[in-house]
C-alpha cells in the first residue's frame, strides 16, 4: 500500500498542469457562484428592516417575502439560474475527469495536448459514467426518505433522532464511498482500453487495498482540512484569503493523489496479468 501512495504522489507532483487547470476551474466556478448568490442576497439584506425598527416591521418583511415566494413567480428566475449552474457543473465535471485520467495514462505526451485529447476521446463515455454514478449514488435516498420521515415524526429530541438515523447515514456514506471507488476503476479501465467486466473484477479482487489506500488519503485530507480551518479562525483579512486559496490547491492535490494512487494499483495488477 505504501508503494502505491508513494508512486501516486510522484505522479501527482509531476502533474502541475492538471493542478493549475483544476484550481482555475474551481476558482472561476466559485467566483461566479458567489457573484450570483451575492446579487440575490445583498438586495434582500438592504430591504431587511434591521434592529433599529420595531419587531412588527420584521414580521411584515417576513410575511411579504413569504407571500411573494408562494404567490408570484419572483423565485422562478433564481431557481432556473441555479438549475443552469448545476447542469453546467454536470457537463463540465466528466470532461475534466476525462482529461485527468487520460493525462495520467499518457504522461509522456505534452501536458496541454494530452488533457485536450482526453476530453476528445473519453468525454462521451465519461459523461455516461458520471450520469450512472449520480443515479446509483442518489437512488438509495428513495428508500431512506421514508425512514428519515418516520424518525422525525416519532423521535422526541435531536439526540434520539441522530442516534436513530446514524446507522443509516453511516451505511449511505460507506455506500457512496464504494460507488465512487468503483467508478474510478471503471474510468481507469476505459482509459486503458479494458473491458468493463475486467475493471469491475479487478476492483472487487483488490478491494481491501483499494479501500485502504483511499481511507489513508481521506484521513490525511481530513487532517489538512481541520488544520486549515483552525488556522483560518485565528487569521483574518488578506492572510485568511491567501490561506483559503492555498487550501483549495491542497484539496485538489489530495483528490488527484487519490486517482493517481488507484491508477498505480490498477496498472500494477494489469501488468502482472500480462
Amino acid at each position: 500500500m505504501i508503494r502505491y501512495l508513494k508512486e501516486g504522489f510522484r505522479t501527482t507532483a509531476s502533474q502541475t498542469f492538471l493542478l493549475l487547470v483544476l484550481w482555475l476551474y474551481h476558482f472561476v466556478w466559485g467566483f461566479l457562484l458567489l457573484s450570483v448568490i451575492k446579487s440575490i442576497v445583498v438586495p434582500l439584506m438592504h430591504r431587511f428592516p434591521g434592529t433599529h425598527l420595531t419587531p412588527d416591521a420584521s414580521q411584515l418583511f417576513l410575511a411579504e417575502s413569504q407571500f411573494r415566494l408562494m404567490k408570484t413567480d419572483i423565485s422562478h428566475h433564481t431557481i432556473a439560474l441555479l438549475i443552469a449552474f448545476a447542469a453546467a457543473r454536470m457537463l463540465l465535471t466528466p470532461l475534466l475527469n476525462a482529461g485527468v485520467y487520460y493525462s495520467l495514462h499518457h504522461a509522456r505526451l505534452n501536458s496541454g495536448y494530452r488533457f485536450l485529447q482526453g476530453i476528445r476521446h473519453l468525454g462521451k463515455p465519461f459523461f455516461v459514467y458520471y450520469a450512472v454514478q449520480l443515479l446509483l449514488t442518489f437512488a438509495p435516498l428513495y428508500w431512506l426518505y421514508p425512514i428519515a420521515k418516520n424518525a422525525f415524526a416519532h423521535e422526541s429530541d435531536y439526540t434520539s433522532l441522530g442516534l436513530a438515523l446514524l446507522p443509516w447515514a453511516a451505511a449511505y456514506i460507506a455506500y457512496g464511498f464504494l460507488i465512487r471507488l468503483c467508478f474510478i476503476y471503471i474510468q481507469l479501465g476505459k482509459t486503458q482500453g479494458e473491458r468493463l467486466s475486467q475493471s469491475l473484477g479487478l476492483f472487487l479482487r483488490k478491494l481491501p487495498v483499494v479501500a485502504a489506500v483511499a481511507l489513508v488519503l481521506l484521513a490525511m485530507s481530513g487532517t489538512a482540512t481541520a488544520a486549515a480551518l483552525s488556522t483560518s479562525l485565528v487569521w483574518a483579512g488578506l492572510s485568511a484569503l491567501v490561506l483559503q486559496q492555498l487550501f483549495h490547491i491542497v484539496t485538489l492535490l489530495f483528490k488527484l493523489w487519490t486517482i493517481a494512487a488507484q491508477y498505480h494499483v490498477y496498472a500494477a495488477d494489469t501488468a502482472s496479468d500480462r
